[in-house]
Formats: C-alpha cells, sequence, structure tokens
C-alpha cells in the first residue's frame, strides 16, 4: 500500500530469523518450489514489521520474496472504506476485503505466473489502482492482513496473538486510527472474527513476538 510506512527493529528481525529457521525444518524452502506464507493478527499486532523481517532474512538467504498486503485488497480506498462503516457497522467484516482475487493472484503465482497483476492502494490519494508485479524469479510470497487466514492458498500460516487492546500505542503511533467510541466498537467486531483464526495457524507469536507452542 502506498502511504504505509514500514520500521524493521532489532527485535522484528531476531523474530523473522526464527520464523526462517522453523521453514526450513518444514518447507522445501531451496528447492524449486513456490511457496506462500500467510500472517495473520489484529490491527496494529505487527503483521507487516514481521512479514517484512521475515522478507529481508529469506532475501539474505538467497530466496528471494515478496510481501502482498491484504490493505491493497479492500474493495473501497480507506477514507471511503471509513465512511461506509459509518453509515453502518454492520459494513465491518470480512466482506469487505475482495479475497477471492487475493486467492486469485496466489493461485497465480503458484502456477507459475510471471506477471500478475494486483490492486494497489493509495492511501493519502484515497483511491485504489492496480499494479502489474513480476513474479518469475521469486520463490515465496508473504501475504499479511488482518482477514487473510479465511482462505486456505497458503503453505504456511503465522498467527501474531495480540488483540485490539494490546496493541493500542502501536495503533496511535502510526496516525492511522483515531481514538473514539466507534473506532474501538469496530476493532472489537474484527477481534471477534479475527480471534478464530489463531486455531488455523501452524505458528503463534506471542506479545512480544515469541514462538509459542501450539
Amino acid at each position: 500500500m502506498i502511504g504505509d510506512i514500514i520500521e524493521l527493529k532489532e527485535i522484528h528481525l531476531a523474530t523473522g530469523k526464527e520464523i526462517f529457521e522453523i521453514l526450513n525444518t518444514k518447507l522445501p524452502l531451496k528447492s524449486k518450489h513456490i511457496l506462500t506464507i500467510g500472517i495473520a493478527g489484529e490491527s496494529g499486532s505487527g503483521k507487516s514489521v514481521t512479514a517484512f523481517a521475515l522478507q529481508k532474512i529469506l532475501n539474505e538467504n538467497n530466496i528471494k520474496s515478496l510481501v502482498w498486503q491484504m490493505d491493497d485488497y479492500f474493495k473501497l480506498p480507506p477514507k471511503s472504506n471509513h465512511e461506509n462503516r459509518l453509515k453502518s457497522i454492520q459494513n465491518v467484516g470480512i466482506q469487505e476485503v475482495d479475497l477471492a482475487k487475493l486467492s486469485q493472484n496466489i493461485s497465480e503465482f503458484k502456477n507459475g505466473k510471471t506477471e500478475i497483476e494486483k490492486p494497489l492502494v493509495h492511501y493519502n490519494e484515497n483511491r485504489i489502482a492496480s499494479e502489474e508485479t513480476e513474479v518469475a524469479d521469486y520463490k515465496v510470497v508473504i501475504v499479511e492482513g488482518t482477514y487473510i487466514l479465511e482462505i486456505d492458498d497458503f503453505d504456511f500460516k503465522i498467527f501474531i496473538d495480540r488483540n485490539y487492546k494490546d496493541t493500542y500505542e502501536n495503533r496511535m503511533s502510526r496516525n492511522r486510527d483515531e481514538m473514539s467510541d466507534f473506532v474501538e466498537q469496530v476493532l472489537e467486531i474484527e477481534h471477534q472474527i479475527i480471534k478464530q483464526f489463531k486455531a488455523k495457524a501452524d505458528l503463534v507469536l506471542g506479545k512480544n513476538y515469541e514462538l509459542l507452542p501450539k
């Protein structure tokens, strides 16, 4: 998503290295296989930093990877989506996201398509464009987002077990969430949906990005 700022810290890179070691024992990372990894969790839980930290570690190990963000697959651009939620809180949920398009793009990657057209959100401009992504040389796609584990297209699934109350300071620091009863209501609705995805995960990260037993 254009306009999103990702700041990687040592704790994120350390977690990325731990995840890499686990992946290396469970999946054929250095083989010719193309792999997809899903990272799910609530708003502000650290999905993006975990995804980009893992990408950095993979690339350092000569496994070319890229990150797709679920935020690019919202059916409405950010401000318009917020306005739609204000019209009715019932508009909050999985139906806001074009998971069918995301699943299609994942399938195209797995089936060896060399160039994939995917949506791209321009946050500050409040619009959704599209981009042609050259993926011929990539071995791994990491997808991060709140609802992505609703689809079963991933070779390895990661869940970050931090709820919206745990991530309050992180959300405020991004300047993308305002403090209001409405936002907290939205996050509670999302929480009730997202918490169910923990059972689907192959790996769970705790509140301090530590690896938790399944």
